[in-house]
């Protein structure tokens, strides 16, 4: 692949770092990973070492290598993987890969449902549920964008420091609310504004949506999700 040197095009060095960023992404460079010295980006793409360090060092403050004195780029980023087989919360899910997550944003209120949402609790218009709307960041970054209604079984809290962890565990500690099992539907789109500016992402970058329903011990509707994962940063394996 050649860098675009056209009149209008993008700077050399943001032309590279997009290149190489692509790469990883797509698991031809992968965590632990060497890339090619500066010396072979600059042979290969016929560019500067000036050009080539500001595509380096980007991508450095961007976590996706680190530089090492005496052994080269090393690939840093890696995709965090979630196996689906049972019902598990994101907190857990950040637990299982010793990963500190925070919630940057949480807004819990009582509302009335739509037609779409009162069809997936199996309740009425004129019936109230919850919707929790939160952004889970991890490494400070956001990694999930998730908008989840509720059936109104109890009265909830409305106070947003009830739902900064995790949701099930709250659920289960306080009310004795356990959920026993689900379904998840999953689908690749490209962001709403509303989702890009949540999870802080171009309009070019494909995202995970994750459609969630989960099921009380006398298999009732209790939840219904719709999560928003940025591709770059997360992916899904599936035991079968």
């Amino acid at each position: 692949m050649k860098l675009n040197r056209e009149k209008g095009a993008a700077p050399l060095y943001l032309q590279l770092e997009d290149l190489i960023r692509t790469e990883i992404e797509s698991g031809k460079y992968v965590k632990g990973d060497i890339l090619p010295s500066e010396k072979e980006y600059m042979e290969k793409y016929d560019i500067s070492r000036v050009t080539t360090r500001q595509a380096l060092s980007a991508l450095t403050q961007q976590g996706y290598i680190t530089r090492a004195r005496g052994i080269g780029t090393v690939v840093s980023y890696e995709k965090i993987s979630e196996a689906i087989s049972n019902v598990i919360s994101f907190t857990d899910e950040m637990k299982k890969h010793d990963i500190t997550m925070e919630t940057s944003y949480c807004k819990m209120e009582l509302i009335s449902p739509d037609t779409k949402t009162a069809l997936a609790l199996g309740i009425l218009r004129t019936d109230n549920c919850y919707r929790l709307e939160r952004v889970r960041n991890v490494e400070g970054k956001p990694l999930v964008y998730t908008v989840t209604y509720l059936k109104k079984l109890i009265d909830l809290p409305l106070d947003c420091k009830y739902y900064k962890e995790s949701l099930y565990k709250f659920l289960r500690d306080t009310y004795n609310i356990s959920i026993v099992r689900g379904n998840d539907t999953l689908e690749a789109a490209l962001p709403s504004d509303k989702v890009r500016k949540m999870l802080q992402i171009g309009a070019d970058m494909p995202i995970f949506i994750r459609t969630r329903k989960t099921f009380l011990p006398n298999d009732e509707i209790f939840e219904y999700s719709i999560c928003y994962y940025p591709g770059n940063r997360y992916k899904y394996s599936v035991d079968l």
